[in-house]
């Protein structure tokens, strides 16, 4: 008979964590969660940037500018955080972004329907996934060798389809664009919305699902996995599929934001959607992370990008102060789950 799978643990736990804080107040409870310690520095960055800019930072115009910001990163950071939950990385998601939405702003501006665009974008960002799920899973190659080649390789294909010219579909087609990037209100666009939603649904699929069961334990031991009747094979290529499809979500986004699709967006996405996760709470060896955290870290790197320069720093120390972030934010998760643990180091 298999054996019972724990999110957290993998199969067969070997038993309850015995923490020095069980049984305490609340707030241990509370301090106990992955989650504290980045949501702990966002509210210690949103204080500092808020006197750091005389007021400026706190005000809406700002925090929906950091929404729309967030939006399309966030769609990527969903993906690469679920996918990194399993224990793999996609290093291709920046092109996959770039050319599925170029493909779907060229048959735009050709003339086809924008829903049959945003189909193709879908189904090329499946494609890819499933390609790297592939690479990864039947020829066992590691997924960042495997997904470093598949990234050079559609950034290839983009710039030799494109020249590296801008495709540019202005105005912005109405009903689907303007649904996907549409302004809703005086500062909010629907791509905050999409990204939320999405987050809610892969959140739940993670957190509450056999299949999100299964992520956990691939990612955290995936041979005790596999000996306990866990679809490994199939479901780390579900992984590779969904966030191949969310990456392409999100250049769809973009494009019905901007009006235009370049081979250069994108471009950086792939690391930024890891530090995201990983800021987040998300292990780099797999087994580890939430759907809020991935969310929180994405909000805390473009609360750093707006803040940085709205407190009049100079915008180049962005990547610095991320590297600093990363660092910090693993600490706090480390020391959290030694506490969880019941460890005295």
């Amino acid at each position: 008979m298999p054996e019972q799978v724990s999110p957290e643990t993998g199969p067969r736990a070997e038993g309850p964590a015995v923490s020095r804080w069980a049984g305490d107040s609340p707030l241990m409870r509370l301090v106990r969660q992955r989650e504290f310690g980045i949501i702990a520095v966002g509210v210690v960055l949103f204080v500092l940037f808020s006197f750091a800019s005389s007021g400026t930072f706190d005000s809406f115009q700002t925090w929906g500018g950091i929404g729309s910001s967030a939006a399309e990163l966030g769609i990527v950071s969903v993906g690469v955080g679920f996918l990194m939950v399993s224990g793999e990385f996609d290093l291709s998601v920046g092109a996959n972004f770039a050319f599925a939405a170029l493909v779907m702003a060229t048959m735009i501006h050709d003339g086809y329907p924008p829903i049959e665009g945003l189909l193709v974008d879908l189904g090329i960002g499946i494609g890819i996934g499933l390609l790297n799920g592939i690479v990864t899973v039947v020829l066992n190659i590691p997924s960042f060798i495997a997904t470093l080649g598949t990234y050079f390789l559609w950034s290839a294909v983009v710039l030799i389809v494109t020249g590296g010219t801008t495709i540019t579909i202005l105005p912005p087609e109405p009903t689907l664009l303007n649904v996907l990037g549409g302004i809703i209100g005086e500062q909010m666009r629907s791509e905050i919305l999409w990204w939320l939603g999405i987050a809610l649904v892969v959140g739940i699929v993670l957190h509450r699902t056999v299949t999100g069961n299964w992520i956990y334990a691939i990612g955290g031991k995936r041979m005790a996995a596999r000996e306990a009747g866990v679809a490994v094979a199939r479901t780390r290529i579900f992984a590779f599929m969904l966030c191949g499809m969310l990456a392409a979500f999100a250049g769809a986004v973009q494009l019905a934001h901007l009006g235009s699709m370049s081979a250069g967006y994108g471009t950086a996405y792939q690391l930024e959607a890891i530090a995201a996760s990983v800021v987040g709470g998300c292990a780099l060896t797999g087994g580890r992370g939430s759907m809020l955290g991935i969310v929180v870290g994405t909000i805390i790197l473009q609360m750093l990008a707006s803040g940085l320069i709205l407190s009049g720093v100079s915008p180049y120390w962005y990547q610095a102060v991320v590297g600093i972030i990363i660092i910090v934010a693993v600490a706090m998760h480390t020391r959290i789950g030694a506490v969880v643990r019941g460890s005295e180091g």
